[in-house]
């Protein structure tokens, strides 16, 4: 973890193969440091002297693709959910999953839990082996420096009540709450997002994905030097966008109301609005970009 502080494995500035290194040294790192996490648990968790050992916890380190494969077919299954900050939290999770389910809170009551589409261009993520197409959602109440448990039961009802999602394609699509509202048109384009509460409106002219063509120097000389990993030198000073055209999708649920905006195969955002929520999620999936005409 000391080693992944450094810039350049911070904001992705080096080279490739130096990318992988920093992968690896993070992923020795978690799998340690999970039974560190397992180690804790098992006196965390049990309520008494008497209680049966706890069974051991592992991390689903994929949930970034939608993807956790130990409980996706699960019959049943529990997760666990740790606050590290000093201060109670209210936040949604997302459990992708192949079937419905029934969500309980730590008291056993049944909780709001939707089951919302993964998107397309997330199911494409290269390495991404999981058939689950939807993905839980629910809120879930932290304390503070501490956890709760999630109970999770399949529905073995086929009839079980549809959840209530409307799905609009290449529409305008707004997204409200309480608080917040986004606007967005037609082609995709984000236009406005506005505070409800104060009445403050945030205009956007352009809002999208863009990028420069690298100088092919030859770094014989310092006039020549070619833009790499350690140096930023475009060929030309404008930027230029990833698509002329994009595409939209609307999905609004009771929890959440997203917008999924695909701009070409390999860059898609999402913005996303939870109920009651008072900040917007923009989630952004790029690559892996296409290389074969040397220039990317």
């Amino acid at each position: 973890m000391g080693v992944a502080q450094h810039h350049d494995a911070v904001s992705g500035t080096e080279k490739q193969e130096v990318a992988f290194d920093y992968a690896q040294r993070l992923a020795v790192g978690i799998n340690v440091a999970s039974g560190v996490i397992n180690q804790a648990y098992s006196k965390l968790l049990p309520k008494s002297s008497q209680s049966p050992p706890s069974p051991a916890q592992f991390l689903c380190q994929l949930t970034n693709i939608s993807e956790c494969l130990s409980v996706q077919d699960q019959l049943r299954f529990t997760i666990t959910l740790w606050n590290p900050t000093i201060s109670p939290v209210l936040h949604h999770f997302r459990v992708p999953v192949t079937r419905a389910y029934t969500v309980r809170d730590p008291t056993g009551q049944p909780i709001l839990a939707q089951h919302i589409p993964i998107s397309d261009p997330t199911k494409k993520i290269p390495g991404r082996t999981s058939t689950a197409t939807s993905e839980i959602l629910f809120r879930a109440s932290l304390p503070a420096l501490g956890f709760n448990t999630y109970f999770f039961e399949a529905k073995t009802d086929e009839k079980h009540e549809k959840p209530k999602i409307k799905i609009t394609k290449n529409d305008e699509c707004i997204l409200q709450n309480q608080n917040i509202r986004v606007e967005i048109d037609a082609q995709g384009n984000l236009g406005h997002i506005i505070n409800l509460k104060k009445g403050f409106d945030v205009a956007f002219s352009n809002q999208g994905f863009y990028w420069y063509q690298s100088f092919p120097g030859n770094n014989s000389q310092s006039e020549f030097q070619a833009s790499g990993a350690y140096i930023f030198r475009p060929l030309t000073p404008n930027a230029l966008p990833v698509s002329q055209t994009r595409s939209i999708t609307c999905i609004k649920a009771q929890n959440v109301q997203t917008a999924i905006i695909v701009f070409n195969d390999w860059a898609s955002q999402e913005i996303s609005l939870y109920d009651e929520g008072e900040f917007v999620e923009v989630e952004w999936t790029v690559g892996p970009i296409p290389i074969n005409d040397n220039i990317g």
